[in-house]
């Protein structure tokens, strides 16, 4: 059998290699970190709209009890009315006040809104 002769690996060569595979794993650390910083970042934003949308759930849920428990007090005040004039006078009495409580609603729920989204006054 003949004899296998030494082949041996240039040291520039070794280098050379060794230094790409450096760049390659610096590179591809660049970009796993990168990565992560991206999704912690899109985490973040996730929570906060997730806690905004808890905010605005409520606060139109304390509306809405608002709205109902206006309701059963009008109804109570009606059925009480004695006479034509009273249950007109009431009505238009809950009307006004509805009125302006939904307005005062429409107000508090849109500047909530905005504050919440990202591309409104809100935006940190």
């Amino acid at each position: 059998m003949a004899d296998n002769p030494k082949l041996d690996v240039p040291p520039e060569l070794r280098a050379i290699a060794e230094q790409g595979v450096g760049q390659a794993r610096a590179a591809i650390d660049g970009l796993l970190g990168a990565a992560h910083k991206a999704l912690d970042d899109a985490s973040r934003h996730v929570d906060t709209a997730q806690g905004n949308a808890r905010e605005f759930g409520r606060t139109t849920l304390d509306f809405v009890e608002a709205n109902i428990a206006a309701g059963f007090d009008f109804a109570s005040r009606l059925a009480g009315a004695t006479t034509v004039d009273e249950w007109a006078r009431l009505h238009a009495e809950y009307v006004k006040e509805q009125a302006a409580r939904l307005a005062e609603q429409a107000k508090a729920l849109g500047q909530q809104a905005s504050a919440a989204s990202p591309f409104g006054k809100g935006d940190k």
